[in-house]
């Protein structure tokens, strides 16, 4: 029997909140997605393994790469890409802020 990798994000970090925007009802998601200088949850299938994520880590791909928010890492359910401006990235004291 194949054992079941599980993944899980913290949403302590993270808000959904809904505003109106002309007519429609949209959902923005606020908060940090990673923050600095904290151990994650046990990671990993074959080998358990934590990480850490330093201050600048996201520096260089914020300010170079077209980042996409995606559904389910699915690329047909694009979310947000910030060179279109729908999806803000920053780097503050606490971590990366979405």
């Amino acid at each position: 029997m194949e054992k079941m990798e599980i993944r899980t994000i913290n949403l302590q970090e993270l808000r959904i909140n809904n505003m109106k925007q002309e007519e429609n009802e949209v959902r923005i998601i606020e908060g940090h997605a990673a923050v600095f200088d904290k151990w994650s949850e046990e990671l990993g299938f074959v080998v358990p393994f934590r990480e850490k994520v330093s201050k600048g880590a996201f520096k260089e791909s914020i300010e170079k790469d077209d980042i996409r928010a995606l559904f389910n890492h699915d690329v047909n359910f694009v979310l947000g890409r910030n060179k279109s401006g729908t999806l803000f990235l920053e780097e503050d004291e606490k971590g990366l802020r979405v």
